[in-house]
């Protein structure tokens, strides 16, 4: 009649062996008397009469309540974070247990919500769609994964998928995101093999191409920031990848190579190169830093250059500018024209080559009909032009868009393997070479 509950170790040893006899429907089977020991009375009240609690805890209380725990108690000496929590993250069957209990609990006892976000992700399934049971030994084990694959690629496939529904994973499955994986990696090694001599104190005149793959990782960083605040992971791998393979593989990459290589070590021309890798890596190594955890802290630490902290995990990423504005620059949109006549003149040149015998396009030269606004787009990369193109010489003219090729007439340097108008034969050592007049330069010569 008190109303104060049994908390008595002896108590719960009674029913305890009781359920253990007899299975837990015991508790509705027998009546209260004869769940507890004979004689037994309220430890504090002395009382003989007891009733059963038809009340019964949700499964998910426990779990709960851990919030107030985590959040407000002293988990570790140094270590305490603010009530409510940022986030709770869990699986598409919570709905109705842990999120929805802890909401009923935070609400009960501090009036509010436990989280400011909640996020829900659903279940990983076999490549057919098929739910993954141990009994059946059809699941996928992470551990064996990063031992066959990397704990990267794991991660790298766990960011690709779109994890706010059922999500199928497999051997095949996993070697296409360490496809994707190596794309990434490739293009970190890339600008980090570029940079071993790099100079900080050099303050080059940026020359346009590399301006623009610089506003490229402006606005990659500025999307990507914005994916990363609303947990889209997925457009996030994908905006990385599409980046490294078809801004800095198809289109920068060829085009800095012969400053990289054949340039003279201090010239501006290869320095403005350097900055512009520098920078790319800088940025692009914290975007992928929270999903290739391990690459980017391997790169981070080899980064010249740097005020390095003791991981890469500890720096911070800020967008320069938001991604509209930054894709409405002149530069942007010089570039853009270029890349699309770049685009259809390959499309007619892999035609024309294949007809021709032609196996390198650098024994090729175009002309090509083009808008004036393309012309003075592609006209204001100067001598770069026919580096962008792989072409060894681009004739442009203005009207409707038309392309011709023909074989150049020009001799081939033997240093930068480039046929231009500037290419001639020197002695070197008591033999005879064809160099342009940078490659000239470059030896001295």
């Amino acid at each position: 009649e008190s109303g104060e509950p049994v908390l008595d170790p002896i108590a719960i040893e009674s029913i305890d062996q009781a359920i253990e006899q007899d299975g837990s429907d015991v508790w509705y089977d027998k009546d209260a008397k004869d769940l507890l020991p004979d004689g037994y009375k309220h430890p504090d009240t002395g009382e003989t009469e007891f009733r059963k609690e038809t009340d019964v805890f949700d499964v998910w209380f426990d779990s709960a309540c851990t919030n107030l725990c985590v959040l407000e108690g002293k988990v570790e000496p140094d270590w305490q974070e603010e009530w409510p929590a940022d986030l709770f993250l869990e699986g598409s069957d919570q709905h109705r247990g842990w999120f929805n209990v802890s909401l009923i609990v935070g609400t009960a006892v501090r009036g509010e919500a436990p989280y400011r976000q909640v996020l829900t992700h659903g279940m990983v399934t076999t490549a057919d769609g098929s739910k993954m049971s141990k009994r059946l030994g059809n699941s996928v084990d992470p551990v064996t994964v990063s031992d066959q694959f990397g704990a990267d690629i794991l991660r790298c496939w766990a960011a690709s998928v779109d994890y706010e529904n059922d999500v199928p994973c497999s051997d095949e499955l996993l070697k296409v995101a360490g496809d994707g994986y190596r794309r990434v990696r490739n293009t970190l090694r890339f600008l980090l093999s570029n940079l071993y001599d790099f100079d900080n104190d050099a303050d080059p005149e940026l020359m346009p191409i590399d301006q623009w793959i610089m506003e490229r990782a402006d606005i990659l960083t500025a999307d990507c920031m914005n994916w990363y605040d609303t947990y889209q992971f997925n457009k996030v791998w994908s905006a990385i990848h599409n980046f490294c393979v078809n801004d800095v593989s198809a289109v920068y990459a060829d085009a800095i190579k012969d400053r990289m290589y054949c340039d003279g070590e201090d010239w501006e021309t290869r320095r403005s190169a350097q900055a512009a890798c520098h920078y790319v890596l800088n940025l692009l190594v914290r975007l992928v830093a929270p999903i290739l955890v391990h690459t980017s802290e391997e790169v981070y630490a080899r980064i010249p250059g740097i005020e390095r902290l003791e991981s890469v995990h500890m720096e911070q990423l800020h967008a320069r500018q938001d991604a509209s504005s930054l894709s409405q620059t002149a530069l942007h949109r010089r570039m853009q024209e270029t890349l699309k006549v770049r685009a259809d003149v390959f499309a007619l040149l892999d035609v024309w080559r294949k007809e021709n015998g032609v196996k390198d396009s650098q024994d090729v030269e175009v002309t090509a009909s083009a808008t004036s606004s393309q012309i003075e787009a592609l006209n204001s990369l100067g001598e770069e032009l026919p580096v962008l193109f792989k072409l060894a010489k681009v004739n442009l003219s203005e009207g409707d868009f038309s392309v011709s090729f023909e074989k150049s007439i020009y001799d081939k340097c033997d240093r930068s393997r480039l046929r231009r108008a500037d290419v001639e034969p020197v002695e070197l050592e008591g033999e005879s070479f064809n160099l342009t007049a940078r490659d000239r330069r470059a030896l001295g010569v």
